[in-house]
């Protein structure tokens, strides 16, 4: 065999494995995964706008969210304490920023419909604004179990009144709402407003109370 149908084979051979490598990469993009977001729902008609200037002002200091939901990747529970990152989904916006901004709008909502308005304010207060009550939530759990098909929220919460009037007061709340529908990651998005908007109402009964005169 001549010197040059040598080279000429050899490098056939060496071209080959790096073609089928190139024709594999082109053959399996990647996938960017579907963002989600927890929305907040349309203001419902509650009449004539609110005039929330000489509301008294609930400032929630701190949402506390467990650390395994310090993360980008939306978690359903397996059973039996697993959990299990759904592979084509990601939040959009971390937890930690969209739980405390959700339940601020639920809990506003939740005062307004009982017919006490409230301003709600997050970690830091206008100068010269005032709190009439400060609230504190850890959410201890907050995940979807498909193989149960429920909701699990479990949260404790203290209200307190800065000026000493009212004796503080705490709460606690477990649910394990079902799941309506199916497992997709949209009925996970829902079932996460679910129990964050009862939380927020339980929250919001302890301030109105809270904000009741002592009796004698």
């Amino acid at each position: 065999m001549t010197i040059s149908r040598r080279r000429m084979l050899s490098g056939l051979g060496l071209s080959l494995p790096l073609g089928l490598t190139l024709a594999g990469c082109a053959a399996a993009p990647t996938r960017v995964p579907r963002l989600l977001r927890l929305e907040a729902d349309p203001e419902p008609e509650l009449g004539a706008a609110i005039d929330l200037s000489a509301a008294p002002v609930w400032h929630l200091q701190r949402v506390q969210l467990p650390a395994y939901l310090d993360r980008e990747l939306v978690l359903a529970g397996q059973g039996a304490g697993a959990l299990q990152a759904l592979p084509e989904v990601r939040w959009a916006e971390p937890l930690a920023e969209a739980v405390p901004r959700l339940l601020r709008r639920d809990l506003a909502r939740a005062a307004a419909e009982a017919g006490q308005p409230a301003q709600v304010w997050g970690a830091a207060l206008p100068a010269g604004l005032r709190a009439a009550l400060r609230l504190r939530i850890d959410i201890e759990r907050l995940e979807a179990d498909r193989v149960a098909g429920r909701m699990r929220l479990a949260a404790i919460w203290g209200v307190s009144d800065p000026a000493g009037r009212q004796a503080a007061r705490a709460g606690q709340l477990e649910l394990a709402e079902p799941l309506v529908g199916d497992s997709s990651a949209e009925a996970l998005v829902a079932a996460h407003r679910c129990v964050l908007q009862r939380l927020a109402q339980a929250v919001a009964a302890s301030c109105l109370r809270a904000a009741q005169p002592s009796a004698g």
